[in-house]
């Protein structure tokens, strides 16, 4: 155990590390939150050792459900591994989270030196598989136990667990008193594991093998290392931005396992908020950084769609529709979870319609789907398992819309992004992805089907031209959902500053007759399909709704940074990352508690890939890589790993020039010059246009 601990990486800043004082008063589960260790199937969080009253521990397993008495699910709380028998309370230590292996160390000293020192991960490479190393003063411990003790456990149908502690007495190194070092080895495994389709762990290993934890952390930090090659990203030039992003990126990485299905909830494996059930934050949010960074965890994302179609199926028949209507909260069965009312924040009992009403997710599954495809360059996932979600989707839009008299298709009563406004007609949003998807659907069937399903790709078709998208030629942007024009005409500023939980400070009523809207609704269509909006209306979209948007959701300040940096609008852009990179470091909606917020983390990461490095893929037949760097001024270079088409590419974009390194032949596109083929190892490629380009050399744009 000498030589693990011996490896601890210091407490100097480093973008590479996440330092926490054990010091704040307050941030207790804030802290468990960020510093969570996890393998993609198994999270554990970043509790101390000896526990605490502000504590809230536990184990969570990707898909493990707790069934309760009124029939809801919820991720179910497994106790922790981790408590070791110390005399509480101890004086505050510092624990550093090293984003580049994985494993938190915590050290705590008094008078006299150092009297505890740990480290713990989950092993990457053996998922369900955690290790603990301590050393500390004979002191702190409670009096000995056995030397050596392994207990197993059940959880309810679904887990179980073997922990393997071995404890010794020690020579101190420097101190008069004796030390005790504990190496614990913990095996967490699902009952229903053959049916995920995921790799069993490895047994808990005997008392010899326990001891060989130094082996496991290298194991560990190669682990690491391998994926990091394939998904870094570093702001040069802004050392807190890196930090940020590079954490954002360990946790999605860290929530997503790479085979069988992954549910992946809203908080991921590091709380328990919402359940642990799976919105549309997996699709929309946290699937396109896998497809770009690690595909096969895409592909793992999109399987817990693929076997819960039936589910949806069975929706969209109960309520008269063909095809599928995947729900807005979904669990292990894939049936809608939604709870039907909640307590806000006065202590009221209000209504929760979303899973009635808001049903872009059917839309956003397809679009997550087509993502994988776009990505990887191959039709091979939507020609197959992928088909289906693609092909039943459309046809559930087909029954839903309504063509009126004049042969105008409407779809009535939804609830947008803006969960503000409910049972609106013709949202923009909806509208839009509803036509994108009977677009997409009718793309795929015409590559070689029967004569009957060519015919209904051609129905499709007809639909999503005939369908409102709410474009007003008169001001030449989209309005939200119809007769919103015609609400109070109420701005942010008038209630306070961003973010703001509107709805508690106006009021439920006012707040839905107002034109305040909660996230990006018509700018989250500008930022997942902008090729199916007008040219020249995002700049006049961003204008009207910037300033009635009060981001009362912690995913809409990074869509915002998004489409503002592709707007050339950059101080404005940076602004809305900055508040994307503290939403869980800062605790700005006072929720991190209950885990991180996945979807703002993904968002941070799309804000600096789609948004300030302008990368775009539209579909598997893309024929480039297509890059529109809009770089402020105070950053020196951005740095981007992707794999896009099966290739590994490396991006160091500047104010006015993109280098690429590619170890094969890859074509990249610079904004609107014809593409160009790149070469290995890379080549500099800057704009053969005279236009300036965005960012430090020009104003802005519009779009």
């Amino acid at each position: 155990m000498a030589e693990v601990l011996s490896e601890w990486p210091g407490s100097e800043p480093s973008p590479w590390m996440l330092v926490v004082s054990d010091t704040t008063p307050g941030r207790h589960r804030v802290h468990e939150s960020l510093l969570t260790v996890a393998d993609g199937t198994t999270g554990t969080r970043g509790s101390l050792e000896e526990g605490g009253i502000d504590s809230l521990p536990g184990v969570y397993m990707a898909g493990v459900y707790e069934h309760r008495e009124d029939g809801s699910e919820a991720i179910l709380a497994i106790p922790t591994w981790i408590t070791l028998s110390l005399r509480a309370p101890l004086p505050a230590g510092t624990r550093v989270l090293d984003l580049r292996s994985g494993v938190l160390w915590r050290t705590v000293n008094a008078k006299g030196g150092p009297i505890l020192f740990s480290a713990r991960w989950a092993c990457l490479e053996h998922p369900g598989t955690m290790v603990l190393v301590a050393e500390g003063r004979s002191t702190i411990f409670e009096p000995a136990g056995p030397e050596s003790v392994t207990d197993r456990a059940t959880f309810g149908d679904h887990v179980a667990v073997v922990v393997h502690t071995r404890r010794q007495a020690q020579p101190a190194r420097a101190e008069r008193s004796r030390t005790i070092g504990i190496v614990r080895h913990a095996s967490y495994e699902r009952a229903d594991q053959e049916m995920q389709g995921t790799a069993r762990p490895d047994p808990a290993p005997g008392p010899g093998a326990v001891v060989d934890a130094r082996s496991l952390l290298a194991e560990q930090k190669s682990a690491w290392a391998s994926r990091w090659a394939e998904a870094d990203i570093e702001v040069v030039g802004d050392v807190e931005l890196t930090r940020a992003v590079r954490l954002a990126l360990f946790h999605l990485m860290a929530s997503v396992g790479d085979s069988g299905e992954a549910a992946v909830g809203p908080r991921g494996l590091t709380g328990p908020a919402y359940g642990g059930h799976v919105f549309w934050d997996s699709d929309v949010f946290v699937l396109p950084v896998m497809a770009a960074t690690h595909p096969a965890s895409a592909r793992a994302i999109l399987e817990y769609r693929v076997r819960r179609l039936s589910a949806a199926m069975d929706q969209a028949s109960s309520l008269g529709r063909s095809g599928a209507r995947f729900p807005w909260e979904s669990a292990s069965l894939g049936y809608d979870v939604t709870p039907k009312s909640g307590i806000d924040d006065r202590g009221h009992v209000s209504a929760i319609r979303t899973g009635e009403l808001e049903e872009h997710i059917t839309a956003d599954v397809a679009w997550a789907a087509w993502q994988v495809a776009a990505w990887s360059g191959r039709w091979s996932f939507l020609e197959g398992p992928g088909r289906p979600l693609m092909t039943e989707t459309a046809r559930y839009w087909a029954s839903r819309i309504r063509l009126d008299s004049d042969g105008v298709g409407h779809i009535d009563g939804v609830i947008g992004p803006d969960e503000y406004h409910e049972h609106v007609d013709d949202n923009a949003f909806t509208n839009l992805m509803a036509a994108w998807n009977l677009e997409r659907a009718a793309d795929l069937v015409e590559r070689g089907s029967s004569a009957t399903e060519l015919v209904e790709a051609q129905r499709w078709r007809s639909l999503s031209r005939a369908i409102v998208d709410g474009f007003d030629a008169a001001t030449g942007r989209y309005v939200q959902f119809a007769g919103f024009d015609d609400l109070e005409p109420l701005l942010v500023d008038d209630i306070g500053p961003i973010p703001v939980l509107a709805d508690l400070v106006l009021g439920h009523d006012r707040v839905a007759g107002s034109q305040i809207i909660k996230q990006a609704d018509v700018l989250m269509a500008h930022h997942m399909i902008p090729g199916a909006l007008r040219r020249g209306t995002l700049r006049r979209d961003l204008d009207h709704y910037l300033p009635r948007t009060a981001h009362g959701s912690s995913l809409s300040p990074g869509v915002h940074a998004a489409v503002l940096a592709r707007a050339g609008r950059l101080k404005e852009a940076l602004g809305f990352l900055q508040l994307a990179q503290d939403i869980d470091l800062d605790d700005v909606t006072g929720s991190t508690a209950g885990g991180l917020h996945l979807a703002s983390l993904g968002g941070l990461w799309q804000a600096l890939v789609f948004g300030f490095a302008g990368v775009r893929v539209t579909g598997p037949d893309d024929g480039a890589l297509v890059l529109d760097p809009h770089i402020p001024s105070g950053w020196d270079e951005l740095r981007i790993t992707l794999h896009w088409h099966g290739r590994r590419v490396r991006l160091r974009c500047q104010g006015n020039a993109v280098h690429v390194a590619c170890a094969s032949s890859v074509r990249v596109q610079l904004g609107e010059d014809a593409p160009v083929l790149i070469t290995p190892p890379g080549a500099w490629i800057e704009p053969k246009t005279k236009r300036a380009r965005r960012g430090r050399l020009a104003p802005e744009v519009d779009h």
